[in-house]
Parts: C-alpha cells; sequence; structure tokens
C-alpha cells in the first residue's frame, strides 16, 4: 500500500520541456484502485496547462505492508479490498480486458487495444 500519489506529465511542443511533477500525500495508505485514480486525476487537473500530452507516469510511493490498515468511518475497507482481490483475479485469469472501465470502450479509449500488446508490441 502506498501514501504518496506523484503525477509527472510532460507536454508538447517537442522543442520545449513543458510539464510538471507534483505529489499529494493521501489520508491513510492504501492500494485500492480508484482512491489511487481520484487522487492522481486531482493533480493532474489543477497543474494541466491544457496543452496535448506526450507523456504521463502516475507512482505511488511511501509503500507499506498490506496487512495491517486503517479503517474508516466513511468507506468499508474490507469490502473494497475484497473487490479489488476478486477484480485481480479475473484479470489474472481472463486477460487484462477482461473488466474495464466504460470509458475505455469509447473511441479514444485505449485498454482493448493495449491488452493486445507486450511492452508496447502485439503479442
Amino acid at each position: 500500500m502506498g501514501q504518496v500519489v506523484t503525477v509527472s506529465c510532460l507536454c508538447s511542443p517537442y522543442d520545449a520541456r513543458i510539464g510538471f511533477s507534483r505529489q499529494m500525500k493521501i489520508a491513510d495508505p492504501t492500494h485500492h484502485t480508484n482512491t489511487v485514480y481520484e487522487a492522481a486525476k486531482k493533480l493532474f487537473y489543477r497543474h494541466w496547462n491544457t496543452l496535448p500530452v506526450r507523456r504521463l507516469g502516475i507512482t505511488l510511493g511511501n509503500l507499506a505492508a498490506d496487512h495491517g490498515y486503517q479503517l474508516t468511518l466513511f468507506e468499508d475497507q474490507v469490502k473494497l479490498r475484497a473487490l479489488d482481490k476478486v477484480t485481480d483475479q479475473i484479470k489474472d485469469r481472463y486477460g487484462s480486458a477482461a473488466i474495464m472501465r466504460a470509458s475505455s470502450l469509447t473511441g479514444s479509449g485505449q485498454a482493448r487495444e493495449r491488452a493486445r500488446k507486450i511492452g508496447g508490441h502485439y503479442k
């Protein structure tokens, strides 16, 4: 589990290095996909200058073991962890494109295309 989300973005044009790298600490260590996604999205939209994006990186730092975690009043951590575990098991068994966000099914979505590649190359 991690507690620090970092977003690095490099924008066009190619001849000028325009971009940012920012991080934020979330309240409790987590590996819940949606929590990390929301933190990364918040950082990105706060600092993005609306130029076309060339490269985007998201990292999770300040790592901790996942055997102990903080319970909260607002989220059912046990249920979220079980859901993430089942999602990972389905993806391991049937492939990374077995479960995906609905936005990946749009014309600009890339999850299906990337699932057919290994290291950026077709299998």
